[in-house]
């Protein structure tokens, strides 16, 4: 049996007041000094995680009773417990009793500190904020000002330069014996063998990657979409949807769907490669989502504004009863709360306008 027990206690479910009781149940320990300690930690379930964690929480104290209660404040207590697809986060409780002799007195327990009435939903996250974005490149291309039809045709130009260039460099170096390669090893900074060829092609498809994505941007342009000024949201707040979004585009638009989507995302990091090749990988993925408000529209002309095609109201109230508080532990690990604005378009790249979340307030998330 443990000489020690440590409980966090809340006042009632989600509550921000609460207290940490700590029961001793060695009457030796009596009388000694000891200090609490509250943590949130973040673990990533990968078979190379990278977890994380802070300090909720310290506070020295005197065991002068067998059952102390100590106040914890709000904000160690806007913390929860949660069991995700890739992340775990726990709160741990921890004392250390200074009892006179060379090794003191430690305990440590984890703490269950779940968020009540969250309810299922669809399992569709990923889908919700990353819908799948087919387009017609050559009406999305004659859709763009010239300018950008410009910067398109110079950024293929290179990607197919380079591509080109790259990949042959690393089947010469394949083919060529190790002291006539001319930029790809046949050894790595390890000395271990490694493919002249597959490095080349790895490298072709991060710059291709990343100049799809430059391209990309440019073939938004064939209208402006973003959100309007908005104050901070509220559990209650009801905004009327032509309020949230302003755009406009220089084309017609048809067959558009207009969205506001919500969703938690989990963030993690693991470690990958091994010696002098490894890394660390950070990722975001969204895993409980919620629709909040859906426009199809079957025809917008060309310089009308997107605000004054959509009717109704967006309430954001199902949002905080579906999904959890951002709860993050630095900046790559956690769970975080992320909105936007999508124009969904069947031939052009599709619009986004994400919406700030830094001021969510937790107690909204509770319910009513």
């Amino acid at each position: 049996m443990s000489a020690i027990h440590l409980a966090v206690r809340r006042a009632a479910p989600g509550s921000e007041a609460g207290c940490c009781v700590i029961t001793v149940e060695d009457p030796d320990l009596l009388g000694h000094e000891a200090e609490l300690t509250l943590t949130l930690r973040v673990d990533v379930l990968d078979r190379r995680p990278i977890p994380s964690e802070r300090e909720l929480f310290r506070t020295k104290l005197t065991l002068d009773r067998s059952s102390i209660e100590i106040p914890l404040p709000a904000e160690a207590l806007r913390s929860y417990t949660y069991k995700g697809k890739e992340i775990e986060i726990e709160v741990s409780a921890r004392i250390e009793v200074d009892d006179g002799v060379l090794f003191d007195t430690k305990a440590s327990e984890e703490q269950e500190l779940s968020l009540a009435g969250k309810p299922e939903i669809r399992d569709d996250a990923e889908e919700l904020i990353e819908p799948d974005d087919a387009f017609d490149l050559i009406a999305n291309f004659e859709a763009i000002p010239p300018k950008n039809r410009g910067i398109v045709t110079i950024l293929a130009a290179i990607a197919l330069v380079v591509i080109a260039v790259n990949s042959l460099l690393g089947l010469h170096d394949q083919l060529a014996p190790e002291e006539q390669t001319l930029f790809y090893s046949h050894r790595d900074s390890d000395g271990d063998s490694q493919s002249p060829l597959v490095n080349s092609l790895m490298g072709s498809g991060v710059v291709g990657a990343l100049l799809w994505t430059a391209i990309r941007r440019q073939l938004r342009q064939y209208m402006s979409f973003e959100l309007a000024s908005l104050h901070p949201l509220r559990r209650t707040t009801v905004l009327p949807a032509g309020g949230l979004v302003k755009g406009t585009a220089r084309v017609d638009l048809e067959g558009v769907t207009v969205r506001v989507v919500a969703a938690n995302q989990e963030k993690g990091q693991y470690r990958r490669g091994s010696g002098t090749k490894e890394r660390t990988v950070s990722f975001t993925k969204p895993v409980r989502a919620v629709l909040l408000y859906e426009r199809y529209l079957d025809h917008v002309p060309a310089g009308v504004p997107i605000e004054s095609c959509l009717d109704g109201e967006v309430r954001f109230e199902p949002m905080f009863a579906a999904l959890y508080p951002p709860l993050e532990v630095g900046k790559n690990h956690g769970l975080e709360v992320v909105w936007e604005v999508q124009l969904l378009h069947p031939d052009f790249v599709d619009q986004e306008a994400k919406g700030d979340a830094h001021w969510l307030r937790y107690e909204d998330f509770l319910g009513a």
